[in-house]
């Protein structure tokens, strides 16, 4: 039994020797730059910004240049002719489809930033998670590695009280299993490492090779009760609401889009060339023009179109009531669940510190004969379940936590665990 636990020692302090070591700000630093969905969301906002600056271009004017060359002949004569010129034209009205336009694509900017908030938010949640479960598979490590020594401990205790005449097989056997699962326990908190490591090198965005993460951090939860806050403050800075609001923006532009096809269209042109039947040519020419437009009859598209348009505007200010309804709900359940699990932490503290003294005053009286062994093998299980639900407690603790930072859109926290 001692041979294959320090075998198993060796081989996890041999994988922890050419572990690589990693920080939460290392995770945020890598998260931003290598994460693919990060990246991606990027591209989308940098195309959304793009397309805004786009549709300014419809209150600039139009400048072209033309070049000609041609020859011919007839029955008589052979001609070439040469001509060069510079065209303009510029929109004076066009039924304000240009401003609606320009209104549009701005909102469908504020959009893809907000997309992008989303995108990032739960990237750092995802990796607050994995981080998370990589410091509380350290600590996990080292409790079970504690518990094991204590464990061995006991059995060593009761086998001289067995070799004694003073507890029978079936309670020596009983500590010697305990010794048996701590065991287990222990490989399987070392095995979890290098799954929880595994999946952090995936939030992060970066190809897994294999490695064991190590990081020195650990879960450190000093906040013990949360302020509640006003939760329509915080809803209407989430991305989702943010989302709906515009697109009601854009829809309103698209609506307004949609009825400019009644107005007419107006514009301005000219052009300056020269010509002639030599090269260069010095023959010169100019016109200017107004130009107006409208259309009497579209086949029925402009009624359906306007038709079309408005019915999506009220179905997205129908979809920005539901969304509100959604996260007020939410919120609720959320901040709950993080105040629960904060507060949860004073309490199980609380209860650690209680079985830690009766586990202390119990050892002390068993060794003594003042206790029975079944009183002492109770307390000194709930002694080691204490330390164990202690440290779960911490981890659901700083789950919460992140998990609410991510409902209220929040981007990578400055500190983890704590």
């Amino acid at each position: 039994m001692k041979k294959t636990l320090f075998t198993l020692s060796l081989l996890f302090i041999t994988s922890l020797a050419c572990a690589e070591k990693i920080s939460w700000d290392a995770v945020v630093r890598r998260t931003v730059d290598t994460n693919p969905l990060i990246q991606s969301a990027k591209l989308r906002l940098e195309n959304a910004k793009q397309s805004y600056n786009r549709s300014l271009s419809g209150y600039m004017p139009i400048v072209s240049l033309r070049g000609n060359a041609s020859q011919g002949s007839t029955d008589d004569d052979f001609a070439r002719n040469y001509s060069y010129g510079l065209n303009a034209s510029l929109s004076l009205f066009s039924g304000f489809n240009t401003y609606n336009d320009v209104k549009q694509r701005s909102a469908e900017v504020k959009t893809a930033q907000a997309a992008y908030d989303r995108i990032v938010s739960d990237a750092a949640y995802e990796a607050a998670t994995q981080y998370i479960n990589l410091m509380w598979a350290y600590e996990t490590v080292e409790l079970s590695e504690k518990i094991l020594e204590r464990r061995k401990e006991n059995k060593d205790m009761i086998n001289l009280k067995y070799n004694s005449g003073n507890v029978d097989a079936g309670s020596l056997r009983r500590v010697e299993a305990d010794v048996e699962l701590t065991s287990y326990d222990l490989r399987k908190a070392q095995r979890y490492i290098e799954t929880a490591s595994s999946a952090l090198l995936k939030a992060i965005g970066r190809k897994d090779g294999g490695e064991i993460l190590e990081t020195d951090e650990r879960l450190n939860l000093s906040e013990r009760e949360v302020a509640k806050p006003y939760f329509a403050d915080i809803i209407s800075k989430t991305p989702e609401y943010l989302t709906a609001q515009y697109n009601i923006e854009i829809s309103k532009a698209q609506s307004a889009k949609a009825k400019s096809a009644w107005y007419p269209d107006i514009s301005l042109s000219g052009n300056l060339s020269r010509s002639g039947r030599e090269w260069a040519p010095d023959i010169d020419g100019w016109d200017a023009g107004l130009s107006v437009s409208y259309p009497l009859f579209s086949g029925g598209t402009t009624i359906a179109d306007t038709k079309i348009a408005s019915n999506q505007l009220k179905i997205s200010e129908e979809n920005f009531k539901n969304q509100v309804n959604l996260l007020e709900a939410s919120a609720v359940s959320y901040f709950n669940n993080l105040t629960d699990a904060v507060e949860s932490i004073s309490v199980r503290e609380y209860y650690l510190s209680a079985a830690r003294l009766q586990a202390e005053i119990s050892a002390r009286k068993y060794v003594n004969g003042l206790s029975t062994y079944q009183e002492w093998y109770l307390i000194e299980n709930d002694y080691i379940n204490a330390q164990k639900t202690f440290l779960d407690v911490k981890r659901s603790a700083a789950l919460e936590k992140s998990r609410w930072r991510n409902f209220t859109g929040e981007g990578f926290a400055e500190t983890i665990g704590n």
